[in-house]
């Protein structure tokens, strides 16, 4: 059951792929994983892929955004 819900959840959702995000932030590869080991993003595993989901992506741009001089 749990498995069923988590590939709903995953059906569901809007997600970037690593090398999508790495092109949207503009970012290198161990960039994107540092903030996925600082838990600045969130990401989901499946079959040895990150997926990231889109809405955090958009968010955190906002943020980065915001946030420069």
């Amino acid at each position: 059951m749990s498995e069923f819900l988590n590939h709903q959840r995953f059906k569901d959702e809007s997600w970037m792929t690593t090398n999508e995000a790495q092109q949207f932030f503009k970012v290198s590869r161990s960039t994107l994983y540092r903030w996925c080991k600082t838990k600045l993003l969130p990401y989901t595993l499946m079959g040895g892929t990150r997926y990231f989901p889109k809405h955090f992506i958009e968010n955190l741009m906002g943020q980065l955004l915001n946030n420069k001089p």
